[in-house]
């Protein structure tokens, strides 16, 4: 279960899977506007949820994920990305037992006219993450044939309210990932302009055994 459980906690922070190159160039206008990068940004998200098999609840998730843009550095391909240091810990209780799992990882940003790209390393062309602009309701795209990964832009009109706020005009994108083994996880994120992302619900089964975990926006601080 450990290894479904980490499989979550991170998808729930990357913005995609699969193998893009990141071509320079300048920032696209309001597209860019629901990742907002600068350095001294901070996002803060309560995380709860529950894992079921055959639809008895087994265990619940409680746990917080603090975001911040550290700075920039250079790619080793050339280019400026953001540093996003990426800081989240989980309680999870099943029957009694209490584990509680930290995590920290830093991932590396950039925003070019033809998208939003992550990175887990300087090194290297392929992103780890895309998100094709422009950003359009119906919008389709796949970033690997295996395992096949899929995004969709649901709606840019979403009223989302949380303890951050409530939030306007929200662009809804779902994430799709399918493995050989039949993992099958399902993200859902709501994204406000001018400030990044705000709710996240993420969805993981494998046969009867189902794992969700929401994300909310608590706090925030974007310049």
């Amino acid at each position: 279960m450990k290894k479904y459980i980490v499989t979550v906690l991170i998808l729930g922070l990357i913005i995609g899977c699969g193998d893009s190159t990141s071509p320079s160039g300048p920032q696209s206008g309001s597209d860019s506007a629901y990742y907002p990068l600068s350095v001294g940004n901070q996002w803060v998200y309560n995380r709860s949820g529950s894992t079921s098999v055959a639809g008895i609840p087994i265990s619940t998730i409680s746990g917080e994920n603090i975001t911040d843009i550290t700075g920039q550095v250079s790619h080793g391909e050339g280019f400026l990305v953001y540093v996003q240091e990426n800081d989240m810990s989980d309680t999870t209780e099943t029957a009694g037992q209490v584990v509680v799992l930290d995590s920290t990882f830093t991932t590396y940003m950039n925003i070019t006219d033809a998208g939003i790209y992550s990175y887990v390393s300087l090194t290297g062309s392929d992103s780890v993450g895309f998100v094709p602009f422009p950003l359009e309701v119906g919008a389709t795209w796949q970033f690997s044939d295996e395992p096949p990964m899929t995004g969709e832009i649901l709606s840019m009109s979403e009223t989302v309210i949380v303890p951050g706020g409530t939030f306007e005009n929200c662009l809804q994108m779902r994430l799709t990932w399918v493995d050989a083994t039949g993992v099958t996880v399902i993200n859902v994120t709501d994204f406000a302009p001018n400030v990044g992302r705000v709710r996240n619900v993420l969805t993981l089964s494998y046969g009867t055994m189902v794992t969700t975990i929401t994300s909310v926006l608590m706090s925030y601080s974007v310049n």
